[in-house]
């Protein structure tokens, strides 16, 4: 009997959660969008589960994976559909799965076609040296040294996601075209764009 009683408070209580998270995620989408930052706190526990669980990337750290599972977060509220017969959590949690699958099988075409190399310090400077330096000459063997030191300092402030697409970028691809590479919106690769440009500008044009 007691033990029904505690599965029955606790279905109540998982009702509850649900309805308070359907009620922000309407607010979100439809009155005010100032309520993310009440739903993100609630669907947190969701966001480090799923980074824990299993999701080990090469070239991914911690810090990277939690800022893949958060811009994963932002595109969820942005399409959730409750006419779909799913609820907001559980739309999270899959959401979540999908994104970390495709960019584990990103990683591995990547190795598989042994293009990780192009995503290296040296690839980059190999491509973008001469948009560093603002010049479509030859590099000379001291510049070809300070531009390596610059991309390095660069390279470092970048998360992975924000490497590939401004190697992406560099290469000639589109926003549209990185995106179906990527396998994600748009948005999030002018986004992650911006954040590469604000990046450079705080490292060389601030100072």
């Amino acid at each position: 009997m007691d033990k029904n009683f505690g599965e029955g408070a606790n279905f109540r209580n998982r009702k509850m959660e649900e309805h308070i998270n359907e009620t922000l995620i309407f607010m979100v989408q439809y009155i005010d969008d100032n309520q993310f930052d009440k739903l993100f706190e609630r669907c947190k526990p969701l966001l480090k589960k799923a980074v824990r669980k299993k999701r080990y990337i090469k070239g991914y750290d911690q810090d990277d994976l939690w800022q893949e599972a958060c811009e994963c977060f932002v595109e969820v509220t942005k399409k959730y559909d409750r006419t779909r017969g799913m609820c907001f959590s559980q739309y999270v949690s899959l959401s979540l799965d999908n994104h970390f699958n495709r960019l584990r099988r990103w990683n591995n075409a990547l190795k598989r076609k042994s293009n990780l190399e192009a995503l290296s310090l040296d690839g980059l400077v190999d491509r973008a040296g001469q948009h560093i330096m603002g010049s479509s000459k030859e590099l000379t063997p001291p510049e070809a040294v300070i531009v390596k030191e610059s991309m390095s300092e660069y390279s470092e402030v970048l998360s992975k996601f924000e490497q590939i697409v401004s190697m992406l970028y560099m290469e000639g691809y589109s926003y549209d075209e990185i995106s179906t590479e990527l396998n994600c919106s748009r948005e999030k690769v002018m986004n992650a764009k911006h954040r590469c440009s604000q990046k450079y500008k705080n490292l060389f044009m601030n100072r």
